[in-house]
């Protein structure tokens, strides 16, 4: 072991290989390959260097003619002095098998024995993890308790192996809903401005609201209304929000502590002000277009583009998600994206990711986006 962490000896073999390779061969660029493999039959030794012919075949487009076998032998006259290989010999066209010493086995064996298995040594990165994610006002239901699960595992995971590590909780807490549950928590606490109303259960606060907007026209507009005061930060709609909140939060804490789960809430008002600056900055560039007063991006190869604003001016969850990544490459710094989301949006993510290379937030070859699936969970009626 190496500190805490395992030492793998292929990828060991494969870095000293590649610095011998840039020694001996410095026009041939081969930084990205594994050249290093297992071998299949122990009688030929434990690894084998494959890359012989690759790289004769590279400096023949150079213009110059090294036969395979002489590209090893080159190689290994360059390969760094080291005590675990005990010997190797060159077979067939180009392939190097590797002995190790037996010593140098033993040694990792041991160490394994007496202190324990630890993580395998990796380039740490910077992970940003969305994971959990329930709706203010509703119950936490199986679907979040699965993303809740298996995101804290990812987490553990990765900070264990070195990884830097911000788990976020992209909670439910903007849009029309609020509206109606504002308005409706005006009508039935008055005095909330001055009294923490009881509202504990707040299912039955959402059916109630829900219930009048579908039904009652002047609660609608009210709603509505309530809407545009919270998103211009109006000071008593603010407050009425802010005890919705505080209320969702104490019953997903419980749930989180009894699981031993920490994690960060940066939910959906968290992204509302930047949101504007980033519909802003993709106009400025000409990648939006308008059609029947929405404005849209088009992502190539994929059929639905991303709606950032529909035809009320108003913000969506294309346009949340999209400021949401911006915010976590560009100031987060991540290095590594990670979305425990159902599989149900497996189409919507693989088009915000399309998305966020298309506008040049991002490119594979330095950064890892995924979205880790889950089934979903369905009714008796599906």
């Amino acid at each position: 072991m190496l500190g805490k962490c395992m030492v793998n000896v292929r990828q060991m073999l494969n870095a000293q290989f590649l610095t011998a390779l840039k020694r001996a061969f410095p026009l041939v660029a081969l930084e990205t390959e594994n050249v290093v493999h297992h071998n299949s039959q122990p009688k030929f030794g434990d690894y084998k260097f494959v890359s012989s012919m690759k790289v004769s075949q590279a400096l023949k487009e150079l213009g110059e003619h090294v036969p395979p076998a002489v590209v090893a032998q080159k190689v290994m006259d360059q390969l760094p002095s080291n005590d675990h290989i005990k010997s190797w010999d060159i077979a067939g066209p180009g392939f190097v098998n590797i002995f190790l010493q037996p010593s140098f086995v033993s040694k990792l064996v041991t160490s394994v024995l007496l202190k324990g298995a630890g993580p395998p040594m990796v380039q740490p990165r910077r992970v940003v993890i969305d994971f959990s994610s329930p709706n203010i006002a509703k119950e936490m239901h199986v679907g979040h308790l699965r993303s809740t699960i298996i995101g804290e595992t990812l987490s553990r995971l990765l900070e264990f192996v070195g990884h830097d590590v911000l788990r976020l909780n992209h909670v439910g807490d903007w849009g029309t809903q609020f509206g109606m549950l504002i308005a409706h928590l005006k009508d039935t606490f008055p005095n909330y401005r001055t009294e923490s109303p009881a509202i504990s259960d707040l299912q039955t606060l959402y059916k109630a609201s829900k219930k009048r907007f579908d039904q009652e026209e002047d609660f609608k507009k009210r709603a509505y209304e309530d809407v545009v005061k919270l998103q211009s930060g109006d000071k008593d709609v603010v407050r009425a929000w802010q005890l919705i909140c505080d209320v969702s939060r104490k019953e997903f804490s419980r749930i989180y502590k009894r699981l031993g789960v920490t994690l960060i809430e940066r939910g959906e008002s968290f992204y509302n002000n930047l949101m504007g600056n980033m519909v802003k900055e993709l106009e400025a560039r000409n990648l939006l277009r308008k059609e029947a007063g929405c404005k849209l991006l088009f992502v190539p190869g994929h059929k639905v583009p991303l709606t950032l604003v529909k035809s009320d001016g108003g913000f969506t969850y294309d346009t949340s998600d999209m400021a949401a990544m911006q915010q976590r490459l560009q100031e987060e710094k991540g290095e590594w994206l990670i979305y425990v989301v159902d599989s149900g949006q497996s189409l919507h993510f693989d088009t915000v990711f399309a998305a966020g290379q298309l506008v040049g937030w991002y490119d594979q070859a330095n950064i890892r986006v995924d979205h880790v699936g889950f089934g979903v969970v369905l009714g008796t009626d599906k």
